[in-house]
């Protein structure tokens, strides 16, 4: 009985786990492009691509942001990795550090030792500085099909501009540091406005709240909502083929969900297990069984209890968790918002993430969160 136990036990935590890796999955960002190309595919990423290069040989000077959708076109059409190593570089130089960065890993794996040494090690530089640096924010929106445009003010030099489609489902991206304002256009017009500086390693999250008193419904979710889903963004000039925000709801609500979804399972699998074990102690072996047949059918009642109980705990503590996640709403309505994260997610927790070191010895992170 025990070994059967330990065996169910494996198979439900095996379950949770799938179900956990799914919620996970489902915000991952990639860029996918077709497994089997045709010919005519082909010849049109050849003029795209050619297209990104006349871009980036202008006289006047590199043209990152009309060759990087160029790039990201005859990648999709053909999975060259020379497209994909040029739109890194141009997402690189448009300060689309995330997307930079999962272009680049890629790059380097794949291509590995078709790489000239000189070249291989300054991709790794590369690659090294923007993960050392990369902030991730993480914004969403109470209506589908809201354009936000990002504005990172450096000290000297040119203001650089970035433009994202965001709908209800969260849509993490990896962020330049600096000071940057977010500002979120709806379908009506409606603008809304976030500033932040950003530093070194942070992480935010953020929603922008346009109608706070009304509940969020699926209407208006159309299907440019849907790539959001992939967890793809619309990088600058990528138009119509830009990568979209989607619809949804915040990430922590998905997880804590998850879980009580995930230990539902089990506890109902104990549960009715140990129904079954006291009826069958009850009726066939107390009192009629050996003593030591009678002490081991107790015990194994009571290990299966214990499971039931454990697993109901931990239901009822995420369903409780659950619910406070999704009631959660932001206070006031202000249409420029100012600070770290200040204005919080209205189904979730608004919080900032920022690395911390003691100059006395170690390291560690602040994180600060209003409910």
């Amino acid at each position: 009985m025990r070994q059967i136990i330990r065996r169910l036990v494996a198979s439900v935590w095996a379950g949770s786990l799938c179900l956990c890796l799914f919620a996970s999955v489902a915000t991952a960002q990639s860029i996918r492009p077709k497994e089997t190309p045709t010919d005519a595919d082909i010849e049109q990423a050849k003029k795209h691509m050619a297209a990104g290069v006349a871009f980036l040989n202008d006289p006047n000077g590199k043209l990152y942001e009309e060759a990087y959708p160029e790039f990201k076109k005859a990648y999709r059409l053909s999975g060259s990795l020379n497209a994909l190593q040029n739109l890194a570089v141009c997402a690189m130089q448009l300060e689309l550090d995330g997307e930079a960065i999962e272009y680049l890993d890629i790059v380097v794996e794949k291509k590995g030792d078709e790489l000239e040494e000189s070249e291989r090690t300054q991709l790794e530089s590369d690659l090294a500085r923007l993960k050392a640096t990369v902030a991730t924010v993480t914004l969403s929106a109470d209506k589908p099909g809201v354009k936000v445009t990002d504005v990172r003010t450096p000290r000297r030099g040119s203001a650089v501009r970035n433009t994202y489609a965001v709908g209800l489902a969260p849509v993490r991206l990896g962020i330049h540091p600096g000071n940057h304002k977010f500002t979120a256009i709806s379908d009506d017009g409606t603008e809304k406005s976030w500033s932040v500086l950003i530093q070194n390693g942070s992480k935010h999250n953020h929603e922008f709240v346009f109608d706070p008193n009304a509940p969020v419904t699926a209407e208006g979710f159309t299907e440019d909502d849907m790539k959001g889903l992939d967890g793809d963004t619309t990088g600058p000039g990528d138009g119509d083929d830009g990568d979209g925000g989607g619809g949804g709801i915040p990430v922590a609500v998905w997880v804590t969900g998850g879980i009580t979804v995930a230990a539902a399972i089990p506890m109902a699998v104990f549960m009715g297990l140990s129904a079954s074990q006291k009826a069958e102690y009850d009726n066939d072996i107390l009192g009629q069984a050996p003593l030591d047949e009678q002490q081991q059918a107790a015990d194994d009642l009571k290990t299966t209890n214990l499971l039931a109980d454990v697993f109901l705990g931990v239901t009822a503590a995420g369903a409780v968790t659950t619910l406070v996640l999704a009631l959660v709403l932001p206070s006031g309505d202000d249409t420029e918002e100012t600070g770290s994260a200040t204005h919080g997610p209205r189904f979730g927790v608004d919080y900032t993430i920022a690395p911390s070191v003691d100059p006395r010895g170690g390291a560690g992170a602040w994180m600060t969160a209003r409910f």
